[in-house]
């Protein structure tokens, strides 16, 4: 009975189970194809962010580059302007004490014609106390 039994069941496996395995196997092939797509085209879009993303990172690196040299060549003018400042401000510094020694002058010279009027009023005195 069980030799009986063995070509109803390889008949029942190949008319019933294996075409229903065979298409439970393509649906499932079908299902993975698309999703192996999906993820084909979100890795695509994905490349395409980091090449965007990679090419502006060049051209930041590239612009601060040229940001950095303009401010090598800005400080080097600003060390010479604060040299020359300097020098400036030393002459500056020579011309007020000039102009300090003027003043004294001036205001010594103004004492002095001051003195010698009072000298002057002292003789006139002098004169008329004697007389």
């Amino acid at each position: 009975m069980a030799e009986d039994l063995l070509p109803t069941l390889m008949r029942f496996h190949r008319e019933i189970v294996a075409p229903d395995m065979q298409r439970i196997v393509g649906e499932l092939r079908d299902e993975m194809n698309e999703r192996f797509a999906a993820q084909e085209a979100h890795f695509d879009a994905i490349y395409k962010r980091f090449d965007r993303l990679e090419s502006e990172y060049h051209m930041l690196v590239v612009g601060l580059k040229r940001v950095e040299e303009r401010l090598d060549r800005v400080e080097g003018r600003l060390d010479r302007v604060e040299e020359r400042l300097g020098a400036v401000e030393e002459r500056l510094g020579a011309v007020e004490q000039k102009i300090e020694k003027v003043a004294l002058r001036s205001e010594l010279l103004e004492l002095k014609a001051r003195v010698d009027g009072l000298q002057e009023q002292v003789r006139i005195l002098e004169e008329r106390l004697s007389a």
